[in-house]
C-alpha cells in the first residue's frame, strides 16, 4: 500500500475512535452535567411559578378586603348584631335555628323572606361589584357575628354559618385571619372555586364574616398555558393529595400524579426528583404555593360536605409540579452530540485528504529514491536521486548518488583492471608453451610453418619492440678489439653475462 493510502487510512481510523471517544466521553458526562442542570432550572421554575400564583391569590383576597370595607357593610352588621345581642343566648339559638330552617323550607326565591335577604342595599352592592368583574365571582354573601346571614347574590343552602369550618377559621377565636376555602370545582359556575373569608372588624373586634367565592380556574390555567408555550416539559397545579388542579388537556380534580410525588409533596417544601413514570423516568421539581400552606395572615382548608362541589379540599396545600422527559431533557446533549460527530467526521475527511497528499508530497523523494536505486540495481550506475533537502531524506539521497558514484568508479577499475590483465594473459599465452627455434640460426617456426627472424615473431605476438646492440663477447670474437667495444655499446644495452638457457631440439625433421 503506498504511503498516501496508508496516511490517509490512519487519519481515518484516529479520527473515527476520536470521535466515537470524544462523543461518547461527551454524552456519558453531559447526561449528568445536563440532567441536573435541568432539574435545576425546573426547580427554580417551579419557585417561581409558586410565588407567581401564591402572588395571584393575595390579590384576589385583597379585591375581596376591600369589597370588606364599604361602610355600608359595617352599618348593616352593627345594626344586625345589635338586634341579636338584645337576646339571650337561648332566645338567640331559637331565634337563628328558626330562621335557617324557615330559609331551608322556603323554595321559591321570590318569597319576601328570601328576597328581603337578596334584595337588601348589601345585597345589591355585591351585585354591582360581580357586574363590574364578570365571571370573577360566584356568590358573595355576608354574615353578622352570630354567623347569621344578612345578605346575598344568591340563594344558598342555607341561612346560619357559624358552624361552619371556613367561618371558625377566619373568625379565628376572635382574632380573625384571611381564610381561603378550597371547594374544588363549582358545577353551578363551571370552574374552579377558591372560597375567600374575610372577618370584618370594628374597634378591633369580629362585627361580621364575609365570604366571596371566587372562580380562580381561568388564572390558574392562564399560568399552566403560559408555561407549556415558553418551555418544555408539563406544569401541573396539583394538591397535596396528588389530585390535579389545573393541568393541560386534564379536567381539574380529574386526574391524580404519581404516588412517589405524592410522597414527597407531603414534605411541603421545594424539591426536586428523578421518578419513574409510564415506563420513562421523569425529571420532576416541586415547590408549594406559601399562601396555600396556612400562616397567621392566610388560613387555607376545605371540605368534601358542599352539595355543589366536587372534590373539597381536606387540609391540603397548593404545589406547583413541573415535569420533564429524561429523553427530552437530554435532548440538548443529544443535539450536541450530533454536532460533534458531524464536526469529528468533517475534521476526519479533512484531515484524511490532508494526510494523503502530505503523504503523496513527503513519498515523492521516496519513490525517486526508490526508482533511482532501482535503476542502480539493475546495473544502470549512471542513475542519479535529484532530491535536494536538508533532511534525512536529503541525507539518503546524498548517500546513494555517493553510493552510486563510488560503484562505479569501482566496476570501471575492476573493468580496467580485467582488460589488462586479459591482455596480459594474452601476451603470456602468446609466449607459452614450445617454440621450435632453430638451433643455429635461431629462426622461431609458426603454426603455419615459416620461419621467422626471432625479433620478427615477438613483435608480432606482443607489444615488445626490440633495439639491436651488441654483446661485448660478440665483440670481442667478431672485431677483437675492446676498445671499439666500449666505444660502440648502445648507452641502454643490457650488460649481461652469457646466460645458457636449456634449448630445445626441433623435432621438426625439416
Amino acid at each position: 500500500m503506498k504511503i498516501q493510502y496508508k496516511a490517509a487510512s490512519i487519519m481515518i481510523l484516529f479520527g473515527a475512535i476520536i470521535v466515537v471517544l470524544l462523543s461518547l466521553g461527551y454524552y456519558m458526562q453531559n447526561n449528568k452535567i445536563i440532567k441536573r442542570k435541568e432539574l435545576n432550572n425546573l426547580k427554580q421554575l417551579s419557585e417561581e411559578v409558586a410565588q407567581h400564583l401564591a402572588s395571584r391569590i393575595e390579590e384576589k383576597a385583597a379585591i375581596a378586603a376591600t369589597l370588606s370595607s364599604a361602610p355600608l357593610l359595617r352599618d348593616a352588621l352593627l345594626k344586625s348584631n345589635s338586634e341579636f345581642a338584645a337576646l339571650t343566648d337561648r332566645e338567640r339559638k331559637q331565634e337563628i335555628d328558626n330562621r335557617n330552617q324557615q330559609w331551608m323550607k322556603t323554595a321559591d326565591i321570590n318569597s319576601p323572606f328570601i328576597q328581603r335577604h337578596m334584595t337588601n342595599p348589601v345585597a345589591e352592592h355585591f351585585k354591582y361589584q360581580s357586574t363590574i368583574l364578570p365571571g370573577e365571582y360566584g356568590e358573595i354573601f355576608l354574615t353578622n357575628r352570630y354567623g347569621v346571614m344578612i345578605a346575598t347574590t344568591g340563594k344558598l343552602t342555607t341561612l346560619a354559618h357559624a358552624q361552619k369550618y371556613w367561618w371558625v377559621a377566619s373568625y379565628d377565636d376572635g382574632q380573625g385571619r384571611i381564610f381561603l376555602d378550597d371547594r374544588g370545582f363549582d358545577m353551578s359556575v363551571q370552574g374552579y372555586v377558591l372560597g375567600v373569608v374575610i372577618p370584618i372588624k370594628a374597634d378591633n373586634k369580629i362585627i361580621g364574616i364575609l365570604k366571596c367565592n371566587v372562580n380562580i380556574l381561568g388564572p390558574l390555567t392562564n399560568v399552566v398555558r403560559e408555561y407549556d408555550e415558553r418551555h418544555p416539559g408539563r406544569l401541573k397545579i396539583v394538591r397535596t393529595g396528588g389530585l390535579i388542579i389545573a393541568e393541560s388537556d386534564v379536567h381539574p380534580l380529574s386526574t391524580k400524579v404519581n404516588e412517589a410525588l405524592v410522597k414527597l409533596l407531603w414534605q411541603k417544601e421545594n424539591g426536586g426528583a428523578i421518578i419513574a413514570e409510564n415506563n420513562e423516568n421523569q425529571l420532576v421539581a416541586f415547590s408549594p404555593i406559601r399562601t396555600t400552606m396556612g400562616s397567621k395572615q392566610f388560613g387555607f382548608g376545605g371540605s368534601k360536605e358542599s352539595i355543589d362541589h366536587i372534590n373539597g379540599n381536606t387540609g391540603e396545600g397548593w404545589h406547583i409540579a413541573i415535569s420533564l422527559g429524561e429523553e427530552e431533557a437530554v435532548k440538548s446533549a443529544r443535539e450536541v452530540n450530533r454536532i460533534i460527530i458531524y464536526v469529528g467526521i468533517i475534521f476526519t475527511l479533512l484531515a484524511s485528504g490532508v494526510a494523503y497528499w502530505g503523504g503523496k508530497w513527503a513519498a515523492k523523494p521516496i519513490v525517486e529514491l526508490a526508482a533511482t536505486a532501482q535503476d542502480i540495481g539493475e546495473g544502470r550506475l549512471e542513475a542519479r536521486a535529484s532530491v535536494h533537502s536538508n533532511d534525512e531524506i536529503g541525507f539518503l539521497a546524498q548517500s546513494i548518488n555517493r553510493m552510486a558514484k563510488n560503484l562505479q568508479e569501482a566496476i570501471a577499475s575492476r573493468d580496467e583492471f580485467e582488460h589488462h590483465k586479459n591482455v596480459a594473459e594474452t601476451e603470456v599465452k602468446t609466449l607459452q608453451g614450445i617454440l621450435p627455434i632453430c638451433a643455429s640460426c635461431k629462426k622461431i617456426r609458426d603454426d603455419k610453418g615459416t620461419w621467422n627472424i626471432l625479433e620478427a615473431y615477438i613483435e608480432t605476438r606482443t607489444d615488445a619492440l626490440f633495439s639491436h646492440g651488441m654483446c661485448r663477447e660478440c665483440a670481442d670474437k667478431l672485431y677483437g678489439d675492446e676498445k671499439w667495444y666500449q666505444k660502440n655499446k648502445e648507452p641502454n644495452s643490457v650488460n649481461t653475462e652469457q646466460v645458457e638457457a636449456p634449448l630445445h631440439e626441433d623435432v621438426d625433421t625439416e
